[in-house]
């Protein structure tokens, strides 16, 4: 069951449950995934230059990180996501389909991104 009312719906993260998996205490989860937050934001504007000047090496580095980075974190949506585009940059798809993999992960960074706010409050 999901509230209407509830922005988040779609993003789905446990600091309880992960803090558990990775064996470090909540607070220093949060303090790391509101880091990460900051720096996915950024990321995702060099990524969007990065696509628009076609610098395929950039795209795969940024895109690396975030992955790897989204993964330790057990961010799962947004790690999926940029593995998605990752192997499609990686793949040499055409520029239509992975612009349609950025606008994804850039929604996702931005459901993210309300759901660090909330948490941060």
């Amino acid at each position: 069951y999901m509230s209407s009312g509830d922005q988040n719906s779609d993003f789905h993260f446990d600091l309880e449950q992960v803090s558990q998996q990775l064996h470090v205490r909540p607070e220093v989860l949060k303090r790391l995934v509101m880091s990460f937050s900051k720096t996915l934001s950024t990321r995702m504007g060099e990524l969007g230059e990065a696509l628009s000047r076609d610098d395929i090496l950039k795209m795969r580095a940024i895109l690396h990180e975030v992955k790897g980075t989204a993964g330790n974190l057990r961010l799962n949506d947004v790690h999926a996501t940029a593995d998605t585009m990752h192997k499609a940059v990686k793949a040499g798809e055409d520029k239509k389909k992975i612009e349609e993999y950025f606008a994804v992960l850039k929604s996702k960074a931005e459901q993210f991104s309300q759901f660090v706010e909330k948490m941060g409050a």
